[in-house]
């Protein structure tokens, strides 16, 4: 462990003393990241939530060992693809889809025009995000949104089927789908990008008034689920040939997707802290703690003269609020400077007023 210390100690000062170093580092951490949770949104997406008809066909084939291809492939035109509903520009892409196949059969080529929809609808979410959040933020989220498109183009079939096959869960499905998004958006936003989409209105929005990302994603995924299930009813009326869900089914699969939309949102909350804020309440008797504190971050605190209960001795209380992903720091800073300290933790919903957070590059 002391070794492991060293170690670490002198590669924080070479990079310190070496910025480029240390800025080509980052930016290649950050794309290593970019691309990993690109595959799992794109995998999770091709596998749980819009599978094509060549992946469902070899389901239905390991499903019932007497199915010819020809047969699953019959059987799959007749009944349909059991899809969930996706949220942010990827459902909106779906929407688009199902309100084309109102007019016309494109189910051959649904996967490109997901992938071509994808990556247009988040166009003007690009000028947002250059103008109103940050440069290198932008062209993060247009590597993720560009690397995602090409991953649901490219991955074969055969890497979705030959893995799983969960077709008939739909629980099954809304889960794993959504800890696959979760993973996704919130890898993303960990090293202050986004996933595209919903993900950038939210992340602006929650940079804004200082407040989680997930719930403002969960509004905006509600109105895409709506839009496609309206669609997805018009189309089995108009042209039920393309369309053969029925509308109770639809409205069915539209329920499941809450279940994945609640997972997802709640994984994305889980992983990203930036906007989570903690309440620290320390008691101690060093009285030089409260600068140690305001020197170590950038937020200040509020000190209450104190008199402990048992010893009758002076003591200090000090409130300071600080982000959730700055608390281990703060813990660990407040035990070296007074191993006696006091200490309580108390996670808090949002706060007003003047709160520094460090402005996402």
């Amino acid at each position: 462990m002391k070794w492991f210390d060293n170690t670490k100690s002198k590669t924080e000062d070479y990079l310190f003393d070496h910025p480029k170093v240390r800025q080509g580092l980052d930016w290649a951490w950050k794309m290593f990241i970019t691309v990993t949770s690109c595959f799992i949104f794109a995998w999770g997406f091709r596998a749980f939530i819009n599978p094509n008809i060549g992946v469902v066909q070899h389901w239905l084939m390991q499903n019932d060992k007497s199915l010819t291809e020809e047969a699953a492939l019959e059987l799959v035109n007749q009944q349909g693809i059991v899809h969930l509903i996706s949220g942010g520009a990827s459902g909106f892409s779906q929407a688009l889809v199902k309100f084309i196949e109102i007019f016309a059969d494109i189910r051959e080529q649904e996967q490109l025009l997901i992938s071509i929809f994808y990556f247009a609808i988040n166009v003007p979410l690009f000028l947002l995000a250059w103008f109103k959040i940050s440069k290198q933020f932008t062209i993060f989220t247009l590597l993720n949104v560009g690397f995602v498109s090409l991953f649901n183009y490219i991955i074969p079939d055969s890497w979705i089927y030959n893995v799983i096959n969960i077709y008939d869960d739909m629980v099954a499905r809304c889960i794993f789908g959504g800890i696959c998004t979760g993973i996704a958006s919130g890898s993303a936003m960990m090293i202050g990008t986004s996933a595209g989409g919903s993900d950038v209105i939210s992340f602006y929005i929650a940079e804004k008034k200082s407040t989680t990302v997930g719930h403002f994603a969960f509004y905006i995924n509600g109105a895409i689920i709506v839009s496609y299930v309206l669609f997805a009813i018009i189309g089995h009326t108009v042209n039920p040939i393309v369309n053969p869900q029925e509308s109770n089914e639809t409205i069915r699969l539209a329920l499941y997707t809450l279940i994945y939309l609640f997972v997802s949102v709640n994984v994305i909350d889980l992983l990203n802290t930036k906007n989570k804020k903690v309440e620290l309440q320390i008691f101690t008797s060093d009285e030089k703690l409260p600068q140690v504190l305001i020197h170590a971050f950038p937020h200040s605190a509020t000190i209450i003269e104190a008199k402990g209960a048992y010893t009758g001795n002076k003591r200090l209380m000090i409130y300071m609020v600080v982000s959730k992903n700055e608390k281990n720091t703060a813990c660990k800073l407040v035990h070296i400077a007074d191993p006696s300290a006091f200490m309580t933790v108390i996670n808090i919903d949002q706060v007003y007023g003047r709160f520094y957070m460090k402005p996402i590059e």
